[in-house]
Protein backbone atom coordinates (compact mmCIF):
# COMPACT_ATOMS: atom_id res chain seq x y z
CA UNK A 1 0.00 0.00 0.00
CA UNK A 2 0.97 3.30 -1.00
CA UNK A 3 2.05 5.53 2.33
CA UNK A 4 4.18 6.01 5.02
CA UNK A 5 5.01 2.33 7.23
CA UNK A 6 3.93 4.36 10.83
CA UNK A 7 0.37 5.18 9.12
CA UNK A 8 -0.30 1.61 8.76
CA UNK A 9 1.52 0.28 11.92
CA UNK A 10 -0.43 2.94 14.11
CA UNK A 11 -4.10 2.05 12.27
CA UNK A 12 -3.08 -1.07 13.51
CA UNK A 13 -2.01 -0.67 16.85
CA UNK A 14 -5.42 1.68 17.42
CA UNK A 15 -7.54 -1.36 15.85
CA UNK A 16 -8.96 1.30 13.42
CA UNK A 17 -10.66 -0.43 10.43
CA UNK A 18 -10.28 1.47 7.58
CA UNK A 19 -11.07 1.97 3.58
CA UNK A 20 -7.83 2.25 1.30
CA UNK A 21 -8.05 4.16 -2.05
CA UNK A 22 -5.06 4.38 -4.86
CA UNK A 23 -5.46 6.75 -7.86
CA UNK A 24 -2.64 8.09 -10.43
CA UNK A 25 -3.16 11.31 -9.35
CA UNK A 26 -3.91 13.31 -5.92
CA UNK A 27 -7.71 12.95 -5.80
CA UNK A 28 -7.74 16.95 -6.47
CA UNK A 29 -9.57 16.79 -10.14
CA UNK A 30 -13.17 18.44 -9.42
CA UNK A 31 -13.85 15.07 -12.45
CA UNK A 32 -13.63 12.95 -9.62
CA UNK A 33 -16.66 14.01 -7.26
CA UNK A 34 -18.39 10.81 -8.55
CA UNK A 35 -15.42 9.11 -6.44
CA UNK A 36 -16.36 11.11 -3.38
CA UNK A 37 -19.63 10.52 -3.80
CA UNK A 38 -19.33 6.73 -3.93
CA UNK A 39 -17.18 5.96 -0.96
CA UNK A 40 -19.34 8.49 1.28
CA UNK A 41 -16.74 10.08 2.66
CA UNK A 42 -15.63 14.05 3.62
CA UNK A 43 -12.28 14.75 1.60
CA UNK A 44 -10.16 16.43 4.53
CA UNK A 45 -8.19 19.69 3.65
CA UNK A 46 -4.75 19.87 5.98
CA UNK A 47 -3.08 23.49 5.76
CA UNK A 48 0.69 22.73 7.69
CA UNK A 49 1.39 26.53 8.57
CA UNK A 50 3.64 28.67 10.73
CA UNK A 51 3.49 32.05 12.64
CA UNK A 52 5.62 34.68 11.53
CA UNK A 53 8.38 34.37 13.68
CA UNK A 54 8.73 30.41 12.76
CA UNK A 55 8.69 29.18 16.03
CA UNK A 56 4.77 28.26 16.26
CA UNK A 57 3.18 25.30 13.60
CA UNK A 58 -0.31 24.53 13.22
CA UNK A 59 -2.15 21.79 10.96
CA UNK A 60 -5.42 23.28 10.25
CA UNK A 61 -8.16 20.46 9.26
CA UNK A 62 -11.28 21.03 7.81
CA UNK A 63 -14.21 20.18 5.07
CA UNK A 64 -11.99 20.54 1.56
CA UNK A 65 -14.84 22.81 0.19
CA UNK A 66 -14.75 24.95 3.27
CA UNK A 67 -13.38 28.45 3.05
CA UNK A 68 -10.49 28.98 5.89
CA UNK A 69 -10.49 32.39 7.48
CA UNK A 70 -6.84 32.34 8.21
CA UNK A 71 -7.58 35.74 10.52
CA UNK A 72 -9.68 33.86 12.48
CA UNK A 73 -6.41 32.08 14.04
CA UNK A 74 -4.14 35.55 13.74
CA UNK A 75 -6.98 37.31 15.81
CA UNK A 76 -6.53 34.34 18.48
CA UNK A 77 -3.02 34.55 18.76
CA UNK A 78 -2.63 38.16 17.84
CA UNK A 79 1.47 37.50 17.08
CA UNK A 80 1.12 38.51 13.58
CA UNK A 81 0.68 36.71 10.11
CA UNK A 82 0.09 33.38 9.47
CA UNK A 83 1.31 31.74 6.48
CA UNK A 84 2.42 28.64 4.96
CA UNK A 85 5.35 26.37 5.84
CA UNK A 86 7.80 25.23 3.82
CA UNK A 87 9.15 21.78 2.61
CA UNK A 88 12.11 22.72 4.75
CA UNK A 89 9.67 22.98 8.01
CA UNK A 90 7.37 20.21 6.97
CA UNK A 91 10.71 17.89 6.85
CA UNK A 92 11.65 19.00 10.55
CA UNK A 93 8.42 18.96 12.42
CA UNK A 94 6.11 16.10 10.49
CA UNK A 95 8.60 14.60 7.71
CA UNK A 96 5.69 14.88 4.87
CA UNK A 97 5.43 16.04 1.09
CA UNK A 98 3.48 19.59 0.32
CA UNK A 99 0.28 18.13 -0.57
CA UNK A 100 0.10 15.24 1.00
CA UNK A 101 -0.30 16.28 5.00
CA UNK A 102 -3.08 14.85 6.74
CA UNK A 103 -3.45 14.08 10.62
CA UNK A 104 -1.30 11.29 9.70
CA UNK A 105 1.81 13.73 9.79
CA UNK A 106 1.13 14.15 13.28
CA UNK A 107 2.44 10.74 13.84
CA UNK A 108 6.10 12.07 12.80
CA UNK A 109 5.74 14.55 15.04
CA UNK A 110 7.72 13.00 18.24
CA UNK A 111 7.84 16.53 19.89
CA UNK A 112 4.85 17.12 19.60
CA UNK A 113 5.30 20.75 18.34
CA UNK A 114 2.58 20.90 15.86
CA UNK A 115 -0.54 22.62 17.46
CA UNK A 116 -3.94 21.47 15.72
CA UNK A 117 -7.09 23.38 14.70
CA UNK A 118 -9.75 21.32 13.69
CA UNK A 119 -13.23 22.99 11.70
CA UNK A 120 -16.28 22.41 14.18
CA UNK A 121 -18.07 21.20 11.33
CA UNK A 122 -16.11 18.02 10.98
CA UNK A 123 -18.01 16.61 14.61
CA UNK A 124 -21.20 16.12 11.93
CA UNK A 125 -18.99 14.16 9.47
CA UNK A 126 -19.41 10.22 9.96
CA UNK A 127 -16.35 9.31 7.46
CA UNK A 128 -13.11 11.61 7.30
CA UNK A 129 -10.73 11.19 3.89
CA UNK A 130 -6.97 11.79 4.40
CA UNK A 131 -3.87 10.98 2.87
CA UNK A 132 -1.47 8.78 4.19
CA UNK A 133 1.40 11.55 4.15
CA UNK A 134 2.22 10.42 0.32
CA UNK A 135 0.25 11.78 -2.48
CA UNK A 136 -1.73 8.84 -4.47
CA UNK A 137 -3.76 6.94 -2.17
CA UNK A 138 -6.45 7.40 0.56
CA UNK A 139 -7.80 6.11 3.62
CA UNK A 140 -11.03 6.80 4.92
CA UNK A 141 -11.58 6.27 8.76
CA UNK A 142 -14.78 7.18 10.88
CA UNK A 143 -14.60 10.51 12.83
CA UNK A 144 -14.47 8.44 16.14
CA UNK A 145 -11.19 6.68 14.79
CA UNK A 146 -10.36 10.35 13.64
CA UNK A 147 -10.06 11.39 17.87
CA UNK A 148 -8.58 8.36 18.31
CA UNK A 149 -5.75 9.50 16.52
CA UNK A 150 -5.38 12.76 17.58
CA UNK A 151 -5.36 11.70 21.12
CA UNK A 152 -2.79 8.62 20.58
CA UNK A 153 -0.41 11.57 18.95
CA UNK A 154 -0.10 13.64 21.59
CA UNK A 155 -0.10 17.13 19.97
CA UNK A 156 -2.85 19.40 21.45
CA UNK A 157 -5.85 20.23 19.04
CA UNK A 158 -8.56 22.59 19.53
CA UNK A 159 -12.47 22.08 17.66
CA UNK A 160 -13.28 25.94 16.33
CA UNK A 161 -15.14 27.73 13.26
CA UNK A 162 -12.38 27.93 11.00
CA UNK A 163 -14.77 29.77 8.56
CA UNK A 164 -15.78 32.47 11.25
CA UNK A 165 -15.54 35.80 10.27
CA UNK A 166 -13.59 38.44 12.05
CA UNK A 167 -15.07 41.39 13.94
Amino acid sequence: MIGQKIVYETLEKLNISFEYYEAPKDFSNEEDISFWNRIGATRCKNLFMRNHKGNRHFLLISDYYRDINIKVLEDKFKKGKISFASQQRIDKHIKGVIGAISVFSLLNDEANHVEVFIDEGLKTKQKLTFLPNELNALIAISFEDFIKILDYSGNKYEFMNLAASVE
